[in-house]
């Protein structure tokens, strides 16, 4: 057997064994019989078991990357090639045998160790959620989704939702089959991220432009400082004349000082509503509030969760799991009363979005806290902006509501 062969040889045995066993109950000395060669053998090519669980994952992803290219022949357009990589990403569910089977597996063997997120291997996964990040910012750039779109943010939250989908049929045996949602999952994203359809008539325009305004006189202000900052900067950052400033703000100073001002009564509004508000949209956004502040809270009960917990498919098993189910029955509670007062979509899956709530926080969170790099402020911010999207996947009308 050729080098490149005993290699391929090792890789191809691993792929198996670590799916079916995972990392830690597989061995080193049942990889390299499989792979018909002696154990030393196999430490000429990789570091250490765990290196080894790595690489097959990597040989897994470009082999995943080759099958997504192979379906995206022929489809035109960002939100169709959105669509077709949803699509994919539950027909590998659906289909659990050969290399759909072991991708799986072994992607949730991997992301549920922290080395993993370090190691060079990771770069293959990193290549293939660009794909998703490049369709988004296609569509953004084509006029097909939101333009003020954190592009990272929607990644986590949409490979959030379909991991959590997985888990569903894979390990709770919650459903048979994940492809009857493909509709459903694709109403929730689009609806998070779809661009104002171009006949739409912004209701009370006047302020909203006033608003766009102090939005970008935030973002120029927060990067450069107030003196260093023109009035023209922020008028192309806000997408107006410069003059639209002066119909709103006296000068510079005033338009400064009205971003406290309405950013004050806006958090007055916000706690006044969340202490006596019995609207569902209010509590809906409560609750995610309060599963944040409830995991982040306490640090070593999440990287727990992160780590060792959310993706072990064992968890799903065990009586732990009715736990964190009957923890999340609020949720449904809101998401009915929503209904019931024709502010959430009558058709809405409650299952369906409970996956995209939690995958997108489990998604978000490992990045933040596991990969790292993320400063407090980002996580407030970005979490946030997640709230704003979460909420308005589940209205009926999410532009005047």
């Amino acid at each position: 057997m050729g080098k490149n062969n005993k290699k391929e040889a090792i890789l191809a045995a691993a792929q198996e064994i670590f799916s079916e066993k995972g990392l830690r109950d597989a061995t080193i000395t049942e990889i390299a019989q499989q792979a018909g060669v002696v154990d030393s053998i196999i430490y000429h090519y990789f570091k250490n078991k765990e290196d080894l669980l790595y690489w097959a994952l990597a040989k897994q992803m470009e082999l995943a990357l080759k099958e997504l290219s192979f379906h995206f022949e022929g489809i035109m357009g960002p939100v169709s090639k959105l669509g077709k990589m949803v699509w994919f990403h539950l027909y590998m569910n659906d289909y659990n045998t050969g290399n759909a089977r072991i991708y799986k597996n072994l992607l949730f063997e991997c992301r549920s160790n922290k080395t993993f997120h370090k190691h060079e291997s990771r770069k293959a996964l990193q290549k293939y959620t660009r794909v998703l990040v490049d369709i988004l910012r296609l569509g953004v750039n084509d006029g097909y989704f939101r333009n003020d779109l954190n592009l990272i943010l929607i990644r986590d939250m949409i490979f959030g939702f379909l991991d959590e989908e997985s888990l569903a049929c894979l390990s709770a045996h919650e459903i048979s089959e994940t492809l009857p949602d493909f509709d459903a999952i694709m109403e929730l994203i689009l609806t998070m991220i779809e661009a104002r359809p171009a006949d739409g008539v912004q209701p009370n325009e006047k302020a909203n432009k006033a608003d766009l305004v102090r939005e970008a006189a935030k973002d120029i202000f927060a990067e450069k400082g107030f003196n260093k900052s023109t009035t023209v900067e922020i008028a192309n950052r806000a997408g107006v004349a410069e003059g639209t400033i002066y119909e709103h703000f006296k000068n510079k100073q005033d338009l400064l000082f009205s971003i406290p001002r309405e950013q004050f009564a806006a958090y007055r509004r916000q706690m006044e509503e969340a202490h006596r508000s019995s609207n569902a949209l209010v509590q809906l956004r409560q609750m995610m509030w309060s599963h944040f502040c409830i995991f982040v809270s306490d640090r070593r009960f999440l990287l727990v969760y992160l780590n060792d917990i959310k993706l072990n498919k064992n968890f799903y098993t065990t009586d732990a799991y009715p736990n964190f189910m009957h923890y999340l029955d609020p949720l449904y509670d809101i998401l009915e009363q929503g209904k019931r007062k024709r502010l959430f979509k009558p058709n809405l899956n409650n299952r369906i979005y409970r996956n995209l709530f939690v995958g997108a926080f489990t998604h978000m969170a490992i990045r933040w806290f596991i990969i790292g790099g993320a400063s407090p402020l980002t996580v407030m911010e970005e979490f946030s902006q997640a709230c704003d999207l979460l909420c308005r996947a589940v209205l009926i009308d999410p532009w005047n509501s």
